[in-house]
């Protein structure tokens, strides 16, 4: 299908959304034990953080989220391969920053300090020290990427107040709204017209939503985003698809969207996390969590 039929097909999949009724199907969320407000998955590994700022690891075995030692604001995972595991980073209370050992079953600090941080898939063929992609943001909006052969982040030029990474690509927003992706050609963050609040990106594709709710999905073509839909305050993109959060007369639903077809999920959520094989993943307001489920 060509972009710009699969374009098309989109726009109107997501001009329907509120209209659609949830299907009856064998597809649906399901509860998994655990409180948590922030759930983030990769490949294989999830993670998520309790109401305290506690430390869960999901274990497939147990179907349940096992405390681990430490306290975080905010944790990342991904950049999972068939060549390499998982890297999760966190981010602490008072902007420490660490990083998950498989060994100890722990996490360690790293010196720096950031008030965000994501991780993905890194372009391991032209860039030997990046075999992942990780990402921060500090308090001051100065922009980090971790370096594996100095091990150490490094101060990239610009300013972000948000940062996204996925399928080997970074974007970002700056505190103005303004959109910009980083060119590994001229290792630069590049503008791009047009203004977001929050941004998603796997690989290609990048969703973004405005301050009043409109989606938004990047032509590559014409190096613009363009109006999608309206009527969402979240969205999250991955290997496990694209997945939206919209309000309704019930709460906040849940959409999944393919390119034949688009979903509502009647569970609502407070976060959704879409991984690259974990699954996807969301928390409520009153913190229960859910995976989904494809029989």
């Amino acid at each position: 299908m060509s972009r710009n039929r699969l374009l098309s097909t989109l726009y109107f999949l997501l001009a329907c959304c509120a209209a659609l009724v949830a299907p009856a199907s064998a597809q649906h969320f399901k509860q998994v034990t655990g409180a948590l407000t922030q759930v983030a998955a990769g490949r294989t590994e999830v993670f998520g953080i309790g109401p305290a700022n506690q430390i869960y690891r999901y274990s497939p075995g147990t179907k349940a989220f096992v405390q681990i030692p430490g306290s975080l604001a905010q944790v990342a995972v991904g950049g999972g391969t068939l060549l390499q595991k998982d890297e999760v980073w966190g981010v602490g209370t008072s902007a420490q920053i660490y990083r998950f050992n498989f060994g100890t079953k722990t996490f360690a600090p790293v010196p720096g300090s950031l008030t965000q941080i994501v991780v993905g898939e890194g372009k391991v063929e032209t860039e030997s020290c990046h075999p992942y992609e990780v990402w921060g943001i500090n308090a001051s909006d100065n922009i980090f990427r971790y370096n594996y052969c100095g091990k150490k982040f490094e101060l990239i030029p610009g300013s972000l107040s948000e940062i996204a990474t996925g399928g080997g690509s970074v974007w970002g927003l700056n505190g103005s709204a303004q959109i910009y992706y980083y060119s590994f050609t001229s290792q630069a963050f590049l503008q791009i017209p047009g203004t977001l609040q929050r941004i998603a990106v796997n690989g290609p594709d990048v969703w973004g939503l405005d301050g009043s709710g409109n989606l938004y999905l990047f032509d590559p073509s014409q190096r613009v985003f363009l109006l999608a839909a309206s009527g969402y305050s979240q969205v999250a993109a991955g290997g496990d698809g694209v997945w939206l959060i919209f309000s309704s007369d019930v709460g906040p639903e849940v959409v999944s969207w393919t390119p034949s077809n688009a979903f509502i999920y009647t569970t609502p959520m407070a976060q959704i996390a879409v991984g690259y094989g974990a699954g996807v993943w969301g928390v409520d307001s009153f913190n229960a969590v859910y995976t989904f489920v494809r029989p």
